[in-house]
C-alpha cells in the first residue's frame, strides 16, 4: 500500500511539475458538453476561456480547482459574460457528460464541463500542456482501463484569450480571487 501511495504521489508531482514545459499552440478541441453535444472551441466565440482539467470524484484538488474558476468568474461582475469557466474531465469511463454537467453546475450554473473519448481528452490536454494518467496498484496503466484504478492530473488553470492563444496559467491554490484580478487586466487590455 505504501509503495502504491508513493508512486502515485511522484506520479502526480511530476505531472504537476512538467505539465507546463513548452508553448502552447492555439487551442483546438473537439468534445462532448450535456447540453450541446460535440462542441469545439468554437462554440465560445469572442469570449476568453479559463479552464481546468481533473475529474469529479477527484476528493480535493478538483473542489479546489472548480470552485476558483468560479470565484474568477464571478468577481468580474458584469464582465463575467467575457468569461466562459469550463471544466475538463480526464476521466472518462466514470464521468458521463450527465453527472460532469451536475458537478459543475453545483459550483456555478454559467460553468461548462467537457469530457469525451480518451483521444479527444488526450489530444486537448497536450494542446493545452496539461498532464494526467491512470495507475493501479502502483503502476502507470492505460486504456482500456480496468474497474478499479486511480487518477492522476496536473493542476493548473489555464486562460485562453477569444483568438484561443494562451495567455497565462495559474498554479494550484492561487485563489479565484487574484486569478479575478488578471481576468480584469487582460479583460481590459
Amino acid at each position: 500500500m505504501r509503495q502504491q501511495t508513493s508512486y502515485t504521489l511522484y506520479a502526480f508531482l511530476a505531472a504537476f511539475l512538467l505539465s507546463f514545459n513548452a508553448v502552447a499552440k492555439p487551442l483546438k478541441f473537439v468534445l462532448q458538453e450535456n447540453t450541446l453535444g460535440t462542441v469545439t472551441e468554437k462554440n465560445w466565440q469572442g469570449k476568453f476561456l479559463l479552464m481546468g482539467v481533473g475529474y469529479t470524484s477527484c476528493p480535493d484538488i478538483c473542489p479546489t480547482t472548480v470552485i476558483d474558476l468560479a470565484t474568477a468568474v464571478n468577481s468580474l461582475d458584469e464582465a463575467s459574460n467575457k468569461v466562459t469557466p469550463i471544466f475538463i474531465s480526464v476521466d472518462p469511463n466514470r464521468d458521463t457528460v450527465e453527472n460532469l454537467d451536475m458537478y459543475v453546475k453545483y459550483f456555478d450554473p454559467k460553468m461548462v464541463g467537457l469530457t469525451g473519448t480518451h483521444e479527444q481528452i488526450k489530444a486537448i490536454t497536450k494542446s493545452m500542456k496539461a498532464t494526467y494518467g491512470y495507475s493501479l496498484e502502483g503502476k502507470p496503466i492505460y486504456p482500456p482501463l480496468p474497474k478499479h484504478y486511480e487518477v492522476y492530473h496536473s493542476a493548473y488553470i489555464y486562460l485562453y484569450g477569444p483568438d484561443r492563444e494562451l495567455i497565462d496559467v495559474f498554479g494550484y491554490g492561487e485563489g479565484g480571487a487574484k486569478i479575478g484580478q488578471a481576468l480584469k487586466r487582460y479583460i481590459n487590455e
